[in-house]
């Protein structure tokens, strides 16, 4: 794939988000033709990888992303990616951002955490006045250096920690065989297994 089409891509796989996806949805109930649209566009920037050669030891990979876009449907059941917005009444995550640092290979997803004025969840418990809900994981390079493979450790919810249940695991390994195909200064692109999986991350 040439550059130019590579750039043109992109740029309308952000205008695709901006302007079709419903804002702050990141994707959970988007119009099913704009969700095909986007598949269009990632599997054509997935045609021959170069979007993301090296991605391992590339410099662009260590920092803070934010997701703008999933089409994964583990994480729109679990009302976010931790999976506790749906189990507990009260409790919101509408935000979803990764963190990765590439010398130790870490990689914590945070989501912070809106509670609701009044209700128990805020008043009593161990998200009492949280702020946020973090997994802690690890990730190395798998399949030849092709797939992000990503392994949960803990969660941690301020001074809190405890080893993820099932459903947290679970919803970490939605993310753990994702191929990244598009990496750049502005965006981080995955490409999981069904195909039609896809995660679409801003930088912040």
């Amino acid at each position: 794939m040439l550059v130019q089409e590579c750039i043109d891509l992109k740029e309308e796989l952000l205008e695709l988000v901006d302007e079709e996806v419903p804002e702050g949805s990141r994707g959970v109930g988007a119009p099913a033709e704009v969700a095909e649209d986007i598949l269009e566009v990632i599997s054509e920037l997935d045609e021959d990888g170069r979007g993301a050669d090296e991605w391992p030891q590339s410099p662009l990979l260590s920092g803070t992303w934010r997701l703008i876009y999933t089409s994964s449907r583990t994480f729109a059941n679990n009302e976010g990616l931790s999976g506790y917005a749906r189990d507990i009444a009260g409790l919101s995550t509408p935000e979803l951002l990764m963190k990765i640092e590439t010398q130790f290979r870490r990689v914590t997803f945070e989501e912070p955490v809106t509670l609701e004025q009044g209700s128990l969840v805020a008043l009593v418990g161990k998200f009492a006045g949280a702020e946020s809900i973090k997994v802690e994981c690890v990730w190395n390079a798998a399949s030849d250096e092709r797939v992000l493979a990503i392994q949960s450790q803990r969660v941690v919810v301020g001074a809190k920690e405890w080893e993820p249940a099932d459903r947290q695991d679970k919803a970490v390994r939605t993310l753990s065989a994702a191929r990244p195909i598009l990496l750049d200064e502005e965006l981080l692109v995955l490409r999981a297994e069904p195909d039609y999986i896809s995660w679409v991350f801003e930088r912040v």
